[in-house]
């Protein structure tokens, strides 16, 4: 009896994103190529080019599919607004360490779909719910999305340089001060302890921190 043939994928694009986020996931340190997808599909590389233009319009796909992924793990979340906020933030974050090749390319590439747009819209909703409105909402905006991406994707550097072992967001912020003399540097030896500690995924929260608190006291004022 002739073994059958493996059948084929069908491919769409939701197929194709979900196979370049694996291969994200599986390979952190690789930055898939249409050929690795071709193999991990069991298709020719140039069938994706029938479905994304290039390698830009996969990607944006993948990290609308991620923004989507954050938001819906937010908006099942309790709690305040800083406390959703808190959440999605997180999740983004989480996000990053898990698909490093994708999420590393946030600070350059605006994925401009329905999951990026959602994530605009929760961001503003719950500032909003903060009390803030007009340039104030706007500035809020802007201080919490810039800072998120651009850690975000310094947060999946990391993971692509050092692998999965990395997936921890525990890559040291400072690995080392080097032969510098740091008796010429009162502060830094006198912390240099507690700043050799520090860690990708501390700074984030420390920085999403100050942002929120910042927001908190605005919103404050606003109000009174």
């Amino acid at each position: 009896m002739t073994a059958a043939a493996p059948r084929r994928t069908r491919l769409d694009q939701r197929v194709i994103v979900d196979a370049l986020l694996e291969l994200a996931r599986a390979e952190p340190g690789v930055r898939p190529t249409f050929k690795r997808l071709g193999e991990a599909l069991g298709v020719d590389a140039t069938a994706m080019y029938r479905h994304f233009r290039n390698k830009d319009e996969l990607t944006r796909a993948a990290l609308d599919r991620l923004a989507e992924t954050a938001v819906a793990h937010a908006l099942a979340a309790e709690g305040s607004w800083r406390e959703r906020l808190e959440v999605y933030l997180a999740r983004a974050a989480e996000l990053s360490l898990e698909y490093p090749s994708v999420a590393i390319e946030g600070a350059v590439l605006d994925p401009a779909g329905p999951g990026d747009v959602s994530a605009d819209e929760l961001i503003l909703g719950l500032l909003s719910e903060a009390g803030l409105e007009g340039a104030a909402l706007i500035r809020a905006y802007a201080a919490v999305s810039g800072f998120a991406v651009s850690q975000n994707a310094a947060l999946a550097h990391e993971v692509m340089r050092n692998g999965a072992a990395a997936r921890d967001g525990s890559t040291p912020w400072i690995s080392t001060f080097g032969a510098v003399d740091l008796a010429q540097y009162p502060l830094v030896r006198e912390h240099r302890d507690a700043l050799l500690a520090i860690d990708g995924l501390t700074v984030y929260r420390a920085g999403v921190a100050a942002i929120l608190d910042s927001i908190e006291r605005s919103a404050q004022d606003l109000g009174e």
